[in-house]
């Protein structure tokens, strides 16, 4: 007889305790998205058949006419931003409040990611981000690009001569993962290999484990961000055993034999050294010439090493290997996603191939073999730059980001009502949204480069493929000369067309963390 009343009861009671919280927005007068009991949003993500960044990024849908939205992660309150000048200021102006991103990883169980700059915060995101930026300035790119195009040339002259002059079908992601990880991994770790001709070399096989965003690893990418410290608590690792453990390998051998032989390359690893001894600077003179990669290049803000707890972080193997681990990550998986959606809207749209096309043919006239770029020609090359933008806007490769409240926040909403975010509740950024709003741009859906043929017609607090403030991506030069470097030697061999398996218009992998075709991208490349 206990059973039967007390059962109801307990659970009853259990209901009440998961949604004691729900009435937090409604008593602040902010618009949220409705919350399923004991879940809030969480539910969302693997019942509706959308993109996770579709999901979280419901409410600014939803409430068109507030700056800021509610929704709840199980019990707990969360923000979407809906205005891009409340992210702006919340990024630059008042970054104090919202120092840090809202990951929590085990030093222990992941000892690359919770290392590197995203996931890091507070003293240690400090040191690592003030010391790496000498590392990203144009004169250090430009040395870099030296590799990347060398590895990307030679790459080509093989996929050349694989077509021996007749058309052929490929998938480009896989094409591109290939060419990114030979070009980043001689960047980041200092080592040459041929993914194209050598598939299976063990560096390719790691980096794919590395970068890979679907299946386990990307429901754990996204579970970090909806459960942040359910993986500390658990001591849980994102990226495999064995991948972090190549890696730390791979790189603490690499520096022994360059300290041993003294070895200088212009690579991550001689720049990473160099900030382990205090003499990694920048180059002001030269960098104000080559400062911009294009109009999406990410503003450089300094970030001043205070706050600590008197502890001095040093750059140890570990920390180098995060460092490089991270931005061959970027390099691969950001840069791959930006070069499929071009082909594809290349592809689609002939006349924009055609005048991208006759921009780099002209731009070959003006090189020494006709055929090799340099990063001061890449620079100049405005169609080029407005044809990346425009991918970058219409197909944002990360279209969420994310902040954690680390001192009470107080602004204006649209209706005049103050509202104040309480120190450790966490904040969403919908960049995908912004950039599909037609508010700043018409016709959203549309690809079209001469968006960008004016830079004074672009709202730049709605235009953050690269996110904003001192927290934005480090490595945007790098990643813009690399994706521009690839199309350059890509459009100069071979015209793309939609192949027989390409899905037009494209469908979204929606289990995918990051962004990605379902069907693949599917093209024929014809030589010229």
């Amino acid at each position: 007889m206990f059973l039967l009343w007390a059962l109801p009861l307990a659970l009853y009671l259990l209901y009440r305790w998961s949604i004691a919280t729900y009435d937090y927005f409604e008593k602040r007068n902010i618009p949220y998205v409705k919350p399923v009991p004991f879940f809030g949003q969480v539910w969302s993500f693997f019942t509706q058949e959308k993109h996770a960044v579709d999901v979280a990024s419901e409410g600014y849908h939803m409430f068109p006419n507030t700056r800021i939205s509610g929704v709840f992660t199980l019990r707990t309150p969360a923000y979407l931003v809906h205005d891009p000048a409340l992210f702006k200021e919340m990024a630059i102006r008042d970054f104090d409040h919202f120092t840090d991103h809202v990951t929590q990883l085990s030093l222990e169980h992941d000892p690359l990611l919770a290392r590197s700059l995203f996931f890091t915060n507070g003293a240690r995101w400090r040191h690592h981000r003030s010391g790496l930026s000498p590392a990203f300035t144009g004169s250090k790119i430009r040395n870099m690009f030296v590799l990347l195009s060398k590895s990307a040339g030679d790459a080509m002259k093989r996929l050349v001569v694989f077509a021996r002059g007749k058309p052929f079908a490929m998938e480009l992601r896989d094409l591109y993962s290939k060419l990114g990880n030979d070009a980043m991994t001689s960047i980041s770790f200092g080592v040459d290999v041929d993914s194209l001709t050598d598939p299976d070399n063990e560096f390719f096989l790691k980096g794919k484990r590395l970068a890979q965003i679907d299946g386990l690893p990307g429901l754990k990418l996204l579970m970090t961000t909806i459960l942040p410290g359910l993986f500390k608590f658990l001591r849980l690792g994102v990226l495999y055993k064995d991948v972090n453990e190549f890696y730390l390998e791979a790189v603490s051998t690499n520096i022994r034999y360059r300290e041993r032989n003294l070895i200088k390359r212009p690579d991550f690893i001689h720049l990473l050294l160099q900030a382990r001894r205090n003499e990694l600077n920048s180059e002001q003179t030269e960098d104000d010439a080559l400062e911009s990669a294009g109009f999406s290049t990410a503003e450089t803000h300094t970030v001043e090493q205070r706050g600590a707890t008197g502890e001095t972080l040093q750059w140890h193997d570990v920390d180098i290997t995060a460092a490089a681990a991270s931005f061959f990550f970027g390099g691969i998986e950001t840069t791959t996603t930006v070069l499929c959606f071009t082909s594809y809207e290349l592809a689609v749209n002939p006349p924009i191939q055609e005048r991208l096309r006759a921009e780099i043919d002209s731009a070959r006239d003006e090189l020494i073999d006709g055929a090799t770029p340099t990063y001061e020609i890449l620079q100049k090359m405005k169609y080029l730059d407005m044809v990346v933008s425009e991918t970058l806007r219409r197909w944002t490769p990360f279209g969420l980001t994310n902040r954690r409240c680390t001192k009470d926040y107080t602004f204006t909403n649209t209706d005049g009502t103050r509202v104040t975010i309480e120190k450790g509740l966490n904040v969403s950024i919908p960049l995908k949204s912004f950039h599909l709003d037609e508010k700043f741009f018409p016709d959203p859906l549309r690809f079209d480069p001469e968006r960008f043929a004016d830079p004074n017609n672009i709202n730049q607090d709605a235009y953050v493929p690269f996110g904003t403030g001192l927290r934005n991506c480090i490595g945007s030069r790098l990643a813009l000369m690399q994706a521009k470097c690839f199309l350059f030697y890509m459009l100069s061999n071979f015209i793309i067309q939609p192949g027989s398996k390409l899905t037009i218009p494209l469908v979204l992998d929606e289990t995918s963390a990051g962004l990605n075709a379902k069907h693949g991208f599917w093209m024929n490349l014809v030589p010229r």
